[in-house]
């Protein structure tokens, strides 16, 4: 009788070691959204962004992309719903060289990390990572004015 208990939790146990094991290797491969947490009232927003890399540095400068594209493109629907900034049929299209020189260069004058702690989801071949970011959205508005992306 107690040979049959030990068998069953020894069983029990490895199957929840093995489930967790899996589970924590497959989390970095699900597409996370952004979410816009806090309207700072200033022109600014609190967003938590999530990107992935083969490194920490390279998934947190990931995630400063993709939400700032987001911004200008395809707007946030989580947390408090921004627009996109360019609202123009095929933009991602119409503005692509604009978009690929402006991440080559000023999107880092727009976000910055706010202090907190990170997320992290990790796997063997990619890490995932999710930051708190605050975002310029009115500073960013201007630069497109600016550049006569908008009007």
């Amino acid at each position: 009788m107690n040979i049959k208990v030990n068998v069953f939790l020894s069983i029990f146990l490895m199957s929840t070691i093995l489930t967790y094991a899996q589970k924590s290797k497959i989390a970095s491969y699900y597409d996370y959204q952004n979410e816009c947490l806090e309207d700072k009232l200033d022109g600014s927003y609190i967003v938590q962004g999530w990107g992935k890399g083969s490194t920490k540095k390279e998934a947190i400068d990931q995630a400063k992309r993709n939400v700032l594209n987001d911004i200008l493109l395809n707007g946030i629907s989580k947390g408090c719903k921004l627009l996109p900034l360019i609202i123009e049929l095929n933009a991602e299209t119409k503005y692509k060289e604009y978009i690929y020189s402006f991440f080559n260069s000023d999107y880092k004058k727009f976000i910055e990390i706010e202090k907190s702690s990170k997320t992290l989801k990790k796997s063997i071949k990619q890490t995932t990572y999710g930051v708190k970011l605050k975002v310029n959205r009115q500073s960013l508005r201007k630069k497109l004015i600016q550049d006569n992306i908008l009007k």
